[in-house]
């Protein structure tokens, strides 16, 4: 499924990826919510935001992560970070980000998490 032509969410059984391609900074956090929160209803929510594209996060982007975290967790389910590059690895633990939201090298283990 395309998202706002920068995102692509995938379903892998009951875990939604989240890819988006560029930046995920403000000017562009308000498409992809609505993209995202149409994909995650009903059930629980699990899901996988892949950075592997995504050259840079900056604060609205880390509330967003956060944010996307806590609801999926209030509804019994969790979110994973994967593939984040080195700038975007260093902002997620310098802001403790990468703390409070699992983080993993690639896909496949960030989806093998849930099992």
């Amino acid at each position: 499924m395309e998202g706002n032509g920068k995102t692509r969410i995938e379903r892998h059984g009951a875990i939604t990826a989240i890819r988006p391609t560029g930046p995920l900074r403000v000017d562009g956090l308000e498409r992809l919510n609505q993209n995202v929160q149409a994909v995650l209803v009903g059930g629980i929510p699990n899901v996988v935001v892949d950075l592997s594209e995504t050259p840079l996060i900056d604060g609205a982007g880390l509330e967003w992560i956060l944010s996307l975290d806590e609801t999926c967790c209030r509804r019994g389910g969790c979110v994973r970070l994967c593939g984040a590059n080195e700038l975007c690895s260093d902002i997620l633990r310098i802001t403790g980000v990468g703390k409070i939201v699992q983080k993993f090298h690639d896909l496949t283990a960030a989806l093998g998490s849930f099992a």
